[in-house]
């Protein structure tokens, strides 16, 4: 995962255009999360889920109702390691 990182972040920063400055907070994973436990980042599989409720009236709401939540993985999407 750092690996891949570091070569994303390398071919988009020759992208900047001359004099412009690289965020250090909005750049990286996104959906990345510390484990205190054991002290590294991990990055999370963000699950969507959409679902059209019935009124009590028995129509259908107009609207969608979202759900999602966040999966850590155990192993890395590229090349398969192990993710402690």
């Amino acid at each position: 995962m750092n690996r891949v990182e570091q070569n994303l972040k390398e071919r988009l920063t020759a992208q900047v255009t001359e004099g412009g400055v690289i965020s250090d907070t909005d750049t990286g994973w996104d959906n990345k999360m510390l484990d205190f436990s054991a002290g590294k980042f991990h990055v999370m599989l963000n699950y969507k889920f959409a679902y059209r409720a019935k009124k009590k009236n028995g129509e259908m709401a107009k609207n969608l109702t979202r759900l999602d939540t966040n999966v850590k993985m155990s192993h890395c999407p590229f090349c398969g390691e192990k993710q402690n």
